[in-house]
């Protein structure tokens, strides 16, 4: 789906902007653990910013279904961390206001 790409796109520019690391480096299979942390605040934010389920975040990155399940159980494992919590969080609210069409 088309909304649903750019949903994840936007979570990627967001994620790329807050870690400082490139989208082709996130959207690649880079394995090194900014790349892979980058990837998984992505897939989170789209997953919990944007209210779209696992299969459809894998499903608009090329991913399984069970590696986005996987990164937003990591991020959430953070959150127990105040400044991660506000961090992610902020991350969050600016996905949620994005002005997407329904």
């Amino acid at each position: 789906m088309v909304a649903d790409r750019a949903r994840v796109e936007m979570a990627l520019a967001l994620a790329a902007g807050a870690l400082d690391r490139s989208i082709e480096e996130m959207r690649g299979d880079a394995r090194s653990p900014k790349a892979v942390f980058a990837r998984q605040v992505a897939m989170y934010v789209a997953n919990v910013g944007f209210g779209m389920s696992c299969a459809r975040v894998a499903a608009a990155m090329g991913r399984d279904r069970s590696t986005v399940a996987y990164a937003c159980r990591a991020v959430e494992e953070r959150r127990d961390d105040p400044a991660f919590d506000r961090w992610i969080d902020a991350l969050e609210q600016s996905a949620a206001r994005a002005p997407v069409l329904p």
